[in-house]
């Protein structure tokens, strides 16, 4: 399942997505601030934490070269707080198949992301854990 296009709130985060799965650096790069505090999936090969968009580069990069193939379907996308938006969905492999479950917190501001969070987590733990409302 897939969302339907956003609304202006949530757009970036879309775009964001979207260029992900198309492996689309300068589109995920336009998404985001110069100094963006990114917090990736934890995944083999990458660390926790990049910051600024040189470090989503960086993280990119390292994406690339460790070969990982997974890609992200939303299936909610939602402002949860001014300037918060929620994402959730699974994660699938190139063959279409899904492979777990994912969550990502996104701050906005002028237009760009300006702090991400992605967890392998389903939206339920997100909101126990009071992360989102």
């Amino acid at each position: 399942m897939s969302v339907s296009a956003p609304a202006e709130t949530e757009s970036v985060v879309w775009r964001w997505v979207e260029a992900f799965n198309a492996r689309d650096l300068d589109g995920m790069l336009a998404c985001v601030a110069e100094d963006i505090d990114f917090h990736p999936l934890r995944v083999s090969g990458l660390a926790s934490s990049y910051r600024g968009r040189d470090g989503v580069r960086e993280w990119f990069e390292r994406f690339q070269h460790a070969r990982h193939e997974h890609r992200i379907v939303l299936s909610e996308l939602r402002e949860v707080d001014e300037g918060k938006v929620f994402a959730s969905g699974s994660l699938g492999l190139g063959d279409e198949r899904d492979i777990g479950p994912f969550c990502a917190l996104h701050r906005i501001a002028d237009g760009v992301i300006v702090a991400a969070h992605q967890y392998l987590t389903d939206p339920d733990m997100i909101e126990r854990l009071g992360l989102i409302a």
